[in-house]
């Protein structure tokens, strides 16, 4: 990510800033460079509690698909996580699945490896601030991400591989959206992860052994 442009964060991030902003106006005699940080540093609080919700998130699916207690109050997000993969008919195989491609260099930890239609992919849970009225869409690098686990586990994109990610809301539990990808969008997906990481490996003067 560190290589690319990413207008869907950037504009996220402005918003977050432009939102606080609006919310908290200057103190009498607050000079320009303190409002702006005090201003910044807040609208970033919410980041890491965000971050921190969707970690618990994760956990709790993984542990309903373990068969491990899920906390009470988490299954807001589980249950209807659930009935959507059942709806989709997506059957999950293996979950926190670490993968290395050792031939390109990169490592990474996928939520799960599934099957949809018969065909094995990979599948990511994203949690998300939704808009009502407003779709999830992804974001410039998640079908990258998907891609990129589908090669490290596979060796193969084409002839039937798949993926999906599924958007939890975060904004208003319950609401669950799911964004598939077939093996022509991953294959496009995965020629730009590689040059992206071809890059990446360039700046960092590094290259597997």
């Amino acid at each position: 990510r560190s290589v690319l442009a990413m207008p869907s964060l950037d504009d996220w991030k402005l918003q977050l800033v432009s939102e606080r902003a609006y919310a908290n106006p200057p103190q009498d005699g607050e000079e320009p460079s303190s409002y702006s940080r005090r201003i910044i540093d807040g609208a970033f609080e919410q980041v890491s509690d965000a971050a921190d919700l969707g970690t618990r998130i994760h956990a709790a699916i993984e542990a309903h698909f373990k068969g491990e207690p899920v906390p009470d109050e988490m299954q807001v997000y589980v249950k209807p996580v659930v009935g959507a993969l059942e709806r989709t008919g997506i059957k999950l195989l293996q979950h926190e699945l670490r993968l290395v491609n050792e031939s390109e260099g990169y490592a990474g930890t996928t939520d799960a490896v599934m099957v949809l239609n018969g065909q094995q992919g990979i599948l990511d849970f994203k949690s998300r601030k939704t808009k009502p009225g407003y779709l999830c869409e992804p974001w410039e690098t998640e079908p990258m991400q998907i891609a990129a686990y589908c090669m490290a586990k596979f060796q193969s994109i084409q002839y039937g591989a798949c993926g999906a990610n599924v958007y939890i809301s975060t904004t208003a539990p319950g609401r669950v959206e799911l964004v598939t990808y077939d093996d022509i969008m991953l294959d496009k997906a995965w020629g730009a992860f590689r040059s992206a990481l071809h890059l990446w490996q360039y700046l960092k003067n590094y290259r597997p052994k």
